[in-house]
């Protein structure tokens, strides 16, 4: 029998707690990086502010020269993705920081491995498991494939340094997001045990029990959470840093995404394609969850009760989201990865099938 190669890269440093950027310079010089050029890469207002004010002011103090590119949004970045890259291979940085959400880090991982850079994951927020996953999201996937023909090796940062005191500060929606997209590992795992059970697909044990601690952690701390205090805010930082860790362990994000993220990705290409308003992807996850629960036979309400805790939406209503494009999301999920085999199956979804689920779990 021969064992296949696995190659898994995971961050060397990992600080979070309030004040813990200060910490900064030492994980800089620890990663051999002074007297150097560093690139830092944010959003580009409250996040543009922390990177030029908070974090810029630090690293010059060390002599370290720096460079800033920032994000408008994620159209107007891969329109103009060439001229990043050309400024990064210009300023041939030694290190790049990715400062803010989901849209600054992705950005900064991308253009990070593009450019064949190491990364440093810098949070704002607490949304999302991509702070510290080799992966990039689904909107700004769908974005660089309908423009470019990239095939790129994503890396995982080398650190991540997750400071309170700039998290805190985020909208509590922001927290809200991340329980929902850490609740969706429950789904997202046994979607991936369906898939090796029944397309003899590769699974990952230890993998999947990082995702599943994840989601765990945030079950059995969801009245702490719901406080939107210090420690709210440390527990889901901890949860998704795991979570994010874990996919780079399965060398892929199965442990993390199954067919509650697909119900979300339909809903972002519905958006896109109807023009209504989508909601935060993490709040579109927790949905996604209560729906997929059913088809898994797990009790739906318990998920709906857990998410009502933190207020997050569990209906139509809730969300905002009118019920007929939710139906057609559930239409369109398993469309959306062929690779990806999950609960959905393979088959058309009919309408009728779409609304009775829906309605079956009180979404609408």
């Amino acid at each position: 029998m021969s064992i296949g190669f696995n190659k898994i890269i995971l961050p060397r440093y990992v600080y979070t707690g309030p004040g813990i950027i200060k910490e900064l310079p030492i994980v800089l010089n620890s990663l051999v990086v002074s007297k150097a050029r560093v690139m830092l890469i944010s959003g580009s207002n409250e996040t543009q502010k922390i990177s030029q004010d908070s974090i810029k002011p630090v690293l010059e103090r060390e002599g370290l020269e720096v460079d800033s590119i920032f994000i408008n949004d994620m159209k107007d970045f891969v329109e103009n993705i060439h001229e990043h890259i050309h400024k990064i291979k210009e300023s041939d940085p030694r290190i790049i920081l990715g400062i803010g959400g989901g849209k600054a880090i992705d950005s900064a991982k991308l253009l990070a491995s593009i450019s064949n850079k190491r990364f440093m994951s810098i949070p704002t927020n607490a949304s999302h498991d991509g702070v510290s996953s080799p992966v990039i999201s689904f909107v700004l996937s769908l974005y660089l494939r309908s423009k470019y023909d990239l095939k790129i090796e994503l890396k995982a940062p080398v650190a991540i340094l997750a400071d309170l005191n700039f998290i805190m500060k985020c909208p509590k929606k922001s927290l809200i997001a991340g329980v929902g997209d850490l609740i969706a590992k429950k789904i997202a795992v046994k979607d991936w045990q369906l898939a090796h059970m029944l397309r003899g697909e590769e699974y990952s044990e230890y993998a999947a029990s990082m995702a599943l601690m994840s989601a765990r952690l945030i079950e059995d701390n969801i009245s702490e959470i719901s406080k939107f205090d210090e420690k709210a805010f440390s527990i889901v930082l901890k949860a998704l840093i795991g979570s994010g860790i874990g996919i780079s362990v399965a060398g892929s994000s199965r442990p993390a995404s199954g067919s509650e993220h697909l119900f979300s990705h339909a809903l972002d290409i519905l958006a896109e394609k109807y023009g209504f308003k989508n909601e935060l992807h993490g709040l579109q996850c927790g949905l996604g969850t209560i729906i997929m629960s059913q088809l898994h036979g797990m009790n739906y309400k318990k998920i709906k009760q857990l998410l009502k805790k933190i207020n997050a939406p569990t209906n139509s209503e809730e969300i905002g989201i009118e019920k007929e494009y939710l139906i057609k999301a559930v239409m369109l999920s398993n469309k959306i990865r062929k690779d990806r085999y999950t609960i959905l199956g393979e088959s058309d979804i009919s309408y009728n099938t779409a609304e009775k689920l829906l309605k079956r779990v009180e979404v609408i």
